[in-house]
């Protein structure tokens, strides 16, 4: 399954839904691409990222604070779910549609 392509997605965080838009790149089962935040549209490198049928799992670091974001989920078509891990405060819902 493709995950090539633009996504908008939803963080579920206990500080309000935060908005991103991630660029995946899938070269042979690697996984590339930015994170780009809606709101301050500071964006970061995906590293660690890989594809394996229809479940991805990339990570991002901050660049306004020191904490990596891992991120892992299912796509099915144009849709994603799963979870994203922020260091110590935990793990949180993420979802979203691919738009381009």
């Amino acid at each position: 399954m493709s995950v090539e392509g633009s996504w908008q997605l939803v963080v579920r965080s206990p500080m309000g839904k935060q908005h991103i838009t991630v660029l995946l790149h899938d070269e042979a089962g690697a996984l590339t691409g930015t994170l780009t935040n809606d709101a301050n549209h500071k964006s970061a490198e995906i590293f660690d990222g890989s594809v394996a049928g229809d479940a991805v799992q990339w990570k991002v670091t901050l660049q306004d604070m020191p904490m990596t974001l891992a991120f892992q989920a299912t796509v099915d078509g144009d849709t994603l779910d799963g979870k994203v891990k922020a260091g110590r405060f935990g793990r949180f819902g993420v979802s979203g549609r691919r738009v381009a």
